[in-house]
């Protein structure tokens, strides 16, 4: 009897837990219900769901309307064309945590650009390819389709009138009318140029010493030994010493051959220190390399000043297979290497180059632009303005800089 009980409770006990069992799931299926009515209710999103290539923009700039509110709102990568999935993470009006998830289109409609002139000369017998050697570009293609419409013979002297045309893989297309003039080789030494003339430091530093600025110079084993006390005693107030560069597209990292003597000279003679670097880097693997590179030669030295990614092969641009986002992707990585390892980074390019192929910096920049002011719109905090200069300690020429500091 007392068996039979016991068997009896747990019989019992056994279809209480399952009627609550059913019931939850009841109530949890219920409760689904209602979040899944209330998702289907709470986004609203923009018509227009299409971003341009690289452009920032964040999961709340396609939201028309959200009933709750988002639990976070992340840039949205847009680096790569075609269909990206952006998940949307959300607190509905109940106060539960969802998930919901739509689709962007990332497009390109930026035509690449042509910076060639209206003229190109060549002499009889050019051999290089044309479509190498006029600079163009894309913002998002690394290898845009480029051709020379027209007939030209380059062994035959005359004008030929030309179209050069660059088109993307997005079927973006810019055309350029052109005039190749093929000329006779001359056997000719003679120069009739003009020398550019020298310019004296001492001159320099009157013209731009003020409260806000430093004036200095830039060098590297072009300068040959330097007399790093004669040049303190002559007024430089800073110096930029080229670490080391690499050879060439794919090339080797190579120590400046002075960059030791130059270093350990200026330091010596009581003179705030930066570095730079000269770069081929064709993709953000080799510009991080590059820079881990120049961190681990910096060891041992303190610099006062930053570290600056140089890049500068324009005539070679085309055959490296790089957009302007490559490009800049580069400088961004290397910079930030930099900074993570302790030192600050700075972006160094001319006013040409600054204005077309540099997007906006978010390093310091330093500009290159020989010109007795400066024309250049943007920020910069070091304007390398001659490289005809001349300072005692140094025999020939070396680039003259001035230092703007922080008010």
């Amino acid at each position: 009897m007392k068996q039979k009980k016991v068997i009896l409770a747990i019989i019992i006990a056994a279809i209480v837990v399952a009627v609550i069992g059913i019931g939850i799931c009841i109530w949890l299926i219920a409760v689904e219900a209602e979040n899944k009515k209330l998702d289907a209710e709470a986004l609203t999103l923009k018509e227009n769901l299409k971003v341009e290539f690289a452009q920032e923009v964040k999961v709340s700039d396609f939201i028309q309307e959200l009933k709750g509110k988002l639990l976070e709102d992340p840039v949205i990568a847009t680096e790569n064309l075609g269909e990206v999935q952006v998940p949307v993470h959300f607190e509905n009006i109940k106060n539960r945590k969802r998930k919901l998830a739509f689709t962007i289109q990332v497009v390109d409609t930026t035509p690449p650009q042509i910076f060639s002139g209206s003229t190109y000369t060549v002499t009889v017998g050019y051999t290089k390819n044309l479509t190498d050697v006029l600079l163009s570009g894309d913002n998002a293609d690394n290898t845009p389709k480029r051709e020379i419409l027209g007939d030209y013979d380059v062994s035959t002297v005359g004008n030929y009138p030309l179209t050069y045309v660059v088109t993307d893989a997005s079927g973006n297309q810019t055309k350029k009318e052109f005039t190749l003039r093929v000329k006779e080789k001359t056997t000719s030494t003679t120069t009739t140029a003009t020398q550019t003339p020298k310019l004296q430091f001492a001159e320099v530093k009157e013209m731009h010493k003020t409260e806000q600025t430093k004036v200095g110079i830039d060098v590297s084993k072009w300068q040959g030994e330097i007399n790093w006390q004669e040049v303190k005693e002559a007024g430089v107030e800073f110096a930029m010493i080229r670490l080391g560069y690499q050879t060439d597209y794919d090339g080797t990292y190579e120590i400046d051959p002075y960059f030791e003597a130059n270093i350990k000279g200026a330091k010596e003679a009581g003179l705030p220190v930066g570095v730079y670097f000269y770069s081929y880097a064709k993709n953000v693997g080799q510009a991080k390399e590059q820079a881990q590179w120049v961190t681990e030669k910096l060891k041992g030295y303190s610099l006062e000043l930053p570290v600056a990614y140089d890049w500068e092969s324009w005539t070679s641009f085309n055959k490296a297979g790089m957009s302007f986002h490559t490009l800049n992707q580069c400088a961004n990585v290397f910079l930030r290497t930099i900074e993570e390892a302790g030192y600050q980074g700075m972006l160094y390019s001319s006013k040409n180059y600054l204005e077309t192929m540099w997007h906006k910096s978010n390093y310091p920049v330093w500009l290159a632009q020989y010109n007795t002011h400066v024309t250049y719109g943007g920020d910069y905090s070091i304007w390398q303005m001659s490289d005809k200069g001349r300072v005692n300690g140094i025999k020939g020429d070396v680039d003259l800089d001035i230092l703007y500091l922080k008010k």
